[in-house]
């Protein structure tokens, strides 16, 4: 959180000031700053926890997501500020909310939340007829269930056959980093991501999952990506160092190619 402005932390402006400055702040792109929205969810008092409930209970979509993005984040730098009052609102708003672009927010402040409660939520809407609420459902189920239960591997390992890559990707590095979950079904759904993704990073994290569960059929494929004159290797490194058992973070390509082909031949 270091990479925050001093004056969006030190910001003296009212909690209602700020609210009625960050719902025009909704209206930016993804990567312009947002600093009236930053500046309330790092303050995370109570003060500003019943305003963002206030405005999830409004008639105004736009309200709404303010909200569930504020309530998602609240306390953020020095650590979640009433997470479960946080986790009620959202709950009680996921379960009403009818406007596309509120909805997908409030699915993915739980992800940022990272609360275990809202997984029956998650799991409820895995086959919600839009991408960008199956894609925040995969990262929702990734970043707030720890660890995941039986019924949010079930719904990952079918997020994993998603038309849209983002949802693979998202779902893919869940079930790969759920190593406490294996067997036939799961490998044999990571090795087909490895094999048959057309998107490279799905690839890679399906190729991960392999390498964690120690799957030597990830062997061959890793050495051809990394020899692969029109991929990006990079996002193969960390398979292949799983599988190699090497902890260095700067580590080589060509070494990891040299050692991947010695483990080969024995």
């Amino acid at each position: 959180m270091s990479c925050i402005p001093p004056e969006v932390l030190s910001d003296r402006r009212s909690t209602a000031e700020l609210i009625e400055l960050a719902l025009v702040e909704l209206d930016r792109n993804d990567d312009d700053p947002c600093p009236c929205i930053v500046s309330l969810q790092e303050r995370g008092t109570r003060d500003v926890l019943d305003a963002a409930r206030a405005q999830c209970a409004s008639a105004d979509p736009k309200r709404r997501q303010l909200g569930a993005l504020i309530l998602g984040q609240l306390g953020s730098r020095r650590g979640r500020t009433f997470p479960e009052e946080c986790c009620d609102t959202l709950l009680d708003l996921v379960e009403k909310e009818r406007n596309l672009d509120a909805l997908v927010v409030t699915i993915y402040a739980f992800g940022h939340l990272g609360h275990p409660r809202a997984e029956p939520a998650l799991i409820a809407r895995f086959r919600h007829r839009s991408s960008r609420v199956r894609r925040g459902v995969a990262f929702s189920l990734v970043n707030a269930c720890h660890p995941l239960s039986q019924h949010a591997v079930e719904a990952l390992l079918q997020l994993m056959e998603d038309r849209e890559e983002q949802v693979r990707d998202w779902a893919t590095t869940g079930i790969g980093f759920a190593v406490e979950f294996d067997g036939t079904d799961i490998r044999n759904t990571l090795l087909q991501r490895s094999t048959q993704d057309d998107d490279e990073i799905t690839r890679a994290e399906a190729l991960h999952g392999l390498a964690r569960r120690n799957d030597m059929r990830a062997l061959p494929l890793l050495i051809a990506e990394l020899s692969a004159a029109d991929s990006r290797p990079y996002l193969f490194n960390d398979a292949a160092k799983t599988l190699l058992g090497i902890d260095e973070e700067e580590y080589p390509v060509e070494a990891l190619l040299d050692q991947l082909r010695a483990l080969q031949r024995l």
